[in-house]
């Protein structure tokens, strides 16, 4: 008898509790500076990398440009065997120098390349977003 009542406490405690949800999950932003190499097996042309880099946004960023304002939160451009993307981290529209997409605050697109060599990876460069957040450049397979 305790039994069924104890049962019967608890079932009921349970059906006029609110509904179970699951909490969201959001992953951790990596730091400013951080270089992640993704696939060190594939190899990319380092030349292919560096002219995509200068071929990101209308017209590119190569010779006497100075920015990169490409009026969206993600670009991307492709040369050979390599594809070079940055986007925001907070969805605002991209406004970054180009020594700081090259040679970043902390670290930049250079510091890529050195780390990872002319391989899949990521940097997430300090800055360079109108909201106030940060610009994650990719380097990828084409």
């Amino acid at each position: 008898m305790q039994f069924q009542a104890l049962f019967f406490l608890l079932a009921a405690s349970l059906a006029s509790a609110a509904p179970l949800t699951t909490p969201f999950l959001q992953s951790r932003q990596q730091a400013p500076g951080t270089v992640t190499c993704t696939n060190k097996a594939q190899t990319l042309s380092s030349h292919d990398c560096n002219v995509a880099l200068l071929s990101l946004g209308p017209g590119g960023i190569a010779g006497a440009i100075q920015f990169l304002r490409p009026n969206t939160a993600s670009v991307s451009a492709t040369s050979g065997t390599c594809k070079v993307s940055a986007q925001t981290t907070d969805g605002s529209i991209i406004d970054i120098s180009k020594g700081r997409l090259e040679h970043g605050g902390v670290k930049g697109f250079d510091n890529l390349l050195d780390e990872c060599g002319a391989t899949p990876g990521t940097v997430l460069i300090e800055g360079g977003a109108t909201g106030g957040g940060n610009v994650l450049v990719t380097i990828a397979a084409a």
